[in-house]
């Protein structure tokens, strides 16, 4: 998980960096490649990445059944290092280019590696084939739901750029609103300068000085959203009112969403590699404390059953075969489901030559399990070491049907001839529900994580949900009182202003833009007035459209389109933004995978920008055209 230290930054900057966060799995790399494996298993697997060269594909066939054969005599599912410094190589020797043929054979030993399955997904899509799409996304599927550290790496990314697209709709409303205010906002500046010469001037340099104070004081970019919306609330019309509402709920929902990505951030750090959550991929080297366990996004007794599963896992793969066997017997009295542990306690007392018991427990995982489950393959191994030969034909179908359905770890049945085992890794599959049920917590973390921080510095917890409330309150009251204050009002059409009493939206198109008399009044300063300011608002909209796409298209009275090209905008930069990244190094495939996406949503952005800004513009001009304000080109 990406951190910035947001007390070092500015406002700008903080906004940057909080916007740049970056969810990936976890990576911190290790001093030595595969330290701390077996060397049965490190040998090969260091032979693998070494035989890994473009035109020799034919040689590292042998080099993966060799290492898969290792990694399973020690009941290993995935060593997602080998695909990391695969193309870790593939780019410090130049052939990335080249590396799809080299990586697709290596997912057979590194299962769990999102990474991996992401990048021949778009390698896919790149070269059309279409044949092998599928079976990667099933890859990219398979390795969400059974690897704990994708699960929360995608459940953190799924968060921050929900928070990224919200923060640039917020500031998207705030600022439109903000720049459709401004004409009507700076003559109502400009009444206790009325006496000075060019009051005009000084309404500007104080509605200037009002739009830059919150980015200068550092405040929170909800702060400032609510400040810009408490300007404008007066000189908008209904729908613009529904859209800044809108954008202050969404507040609240970054908040919360705030607290639940601190949460998971916290115990993310577990997940690291060298941390337990991530040891069905990486060595294990570090154990939470059982303090610690407050703040994971799960219940207690599923936090515990996890790391208890994972101790005996760790142990298992060590080859520490009596310490696993007790964990497993420890494991499995106090399970919910112990199918699972029943399959490994098997494998573990087959290794200690216990066949008897070892048999017993495969049976039990057959009758407890499901039919997935590599159980059923273990038994049959077992009939035919103990030539029970017609209990294995019995279990035969069941046991090649097992494999089959285990198809994500693409175990062969043909290649496992001297009775390997295959372990039951950690399940993960039911975290998705733990990780999006929203509990009180997340509002009590909001508070601590840096994204409240980026929302409402320098408020308190205490008094964030004051000003929101405040925030959708104003919005909603200040309308009818502004029935009873004298204030300017400004036509959409011409720009011409008004000091009028009542709502904004039915004084926003003027008496002469409704007769459609354009500029055809009589001659004098009068008209020559008239021109003036209708080529100034035109100037002016104009320039609002291209800096603030979308907002001409607010002048011509088109706010639910609007609404709905900022929400698109706003996802577009969200992506952007979070692709982009920001804080510790990420693996090679991460960055790769990450560089393709920024470039795809910087497109979009780009596009969207130039769309929009036409979009308003010519928005403007037919609204212009339909009171005869300019002629038809």
């Amino acid at each position: 998980m990406a951190r910035v230290d947001f007390k070092r930054l500015s406002w700008a900057w903080r906004v940057a960096a909080a916007l740049f966060l970056l969810s990936r799995v976890p990576f911190t790399a290790a001093a030595e490649p595969f330290d701390g494996y077996p060397k049965n298993v490190r040998e090969p697997a260091l032979r693998l990445i070494e035989s890994a060269e473009p035109g020799k594909e034919e040689m590292l066939e042998p080099e993966v059944r060799a290492l898969r054969k290792a990694m399973l005599d020690h009941s290993i599912v995935s060593l997602n290092d080998v695909p990391d410094r695969i193309y870790e190589r593939a780019r410090k020797d130049g052939w990335e280019g080249k590396a799809g043929g080299i990586l697709r054979p290596v997912t057979r030993v590194a299962p769990y590696s999102v990474a991996l399955w992401a990048w021949l997904v778009k390698e896919d899509l790149a070269t059309f084939g279409i044949g092998r799409l599928f079976k990667d996304l099933e890859g990219v599927e398979g390795s969400l739901r059974r690897y704990g550290p994708s699960l929360l790496g995608c459940a953190a990314w799924i968060f921050l750029c929900f928070i990224a697209a919200a923060a640039w709709f917020a500031v998207w409303v705030s600022v439109s609103m903000l720049l459709r205010a401004q004409p009507a906002l700076a003559a109502d500046f400009s009444r206790p300068f009325r006496k000075l010469p060019r009051p005009e001037l000084f309404a500007f340099a104080a509605f200037l000085a009002c739009f830059l104070l919150p980015v200068f004081a550092g405040l929170g970019i909800g702060v400032a959203v609510v400040f810009w919306l408490f300007l404008s609330a007066g000189y908008l019309r209904r729908w613009e009112i529904v859209m800044g509402i809108v954008s202050i709920a969404l507040l609240a929902a970054m908040y919360v969403c705030g607290g639940a990505l601190h949460s998971i951030t916290k115990y993310a750090g577990e997940t690291r590699r060298g941390g337990w959550l991530g040891g069905e991929g990486y060595f294990v080297r570090e154990w939470p404390r059982p303090e610690s366990g407050a703040g994971h996004p799960f219940e207690e007794s599923r936090w515990a059953e996890m790391v208890r599963f994972a101790r005996a896992r760790a142990e298992m793969q060590a080859g520490n075969h009596e310490m696993a066997e007790a964990l497993w017997t420890e494991w499995i009295r106090d399970a919910r489901e112990p199918s699972s542990g029943y399959n490994n306690r098997g494998i573990v007392r087959q290794r200690l030559g216990k066949t008897a018991e070892a048999l017993g427990d495969f049976e039990k995982a057959v009758a407890k399990g499901p039919k997935e489950s590599p159980a059923y393959w273990n038994s049959y191994q077992m009939y035919l070491r103990t030539f029970r030969l017609e209990e294995a034909s019995k279990v035969q179908e069941a046991a090649w049907g097992s494999l089959r359905e285990l198809r994500f770890f693409d175990y062969r049945a043909e290649e496992m001839t001297n009775g390997e085992m295959v372990p039951s890794p950690l399940h993960v599959r039911d975290i998705w529900e733990d990780l999006f049920t929203p509990r009180a917590e997340w509002l009590r973390d909001g508070g601590e994580g840096s994204v409240f921080r980026f929302l409402f510095r320098p408020l308190s917890v205490k008094w964030a949900p004051a000003l929101l409330v405040f925030g959708v309150a104003w919005l909603l009251v200040w309308k009818p009182l502004s029935a009873k204050i004298w204030m300017h009002g400004t036509c959409r059409s011409c720009g011409t202003r008004t000091l009028v009493v009542g709502g904004a939206e039915t004084t926003d198109i003027c008496n002469q833009c409704r007769a459609q008399v354009g500029g055809g009044i009589r001659a004098g300063e009068e008209r020559e007035q008239r021109l003036l300011t209708i080529a100034l608002h035109r100037k002016y909209v104009r320039a609002c459209s291209v800096l603030v796409p979308g907002a001409g298209a607010l002048w011509a009275g088109k706010s639910v389109s609007a609404m709905i090209y900022g929400i698109l905008l706003s996802l577009s930069l969200g992506v952007l933004t979070v692709s982009m990244g920001a804080g510790d190094p990420v693996p090679p495939l991460i960055s790769e995978m990450m560089g393709g996406i920024a470039k795809g949503a910087l497109a979009a952005v780009v596009v969207l920008w130039a769309a929009g800004a036409a979009w308003s513009w010519k928005s403007f001009g037919s609204l212009q055209f339909s009171y005869n304000i300019v002629p038809r080109r």
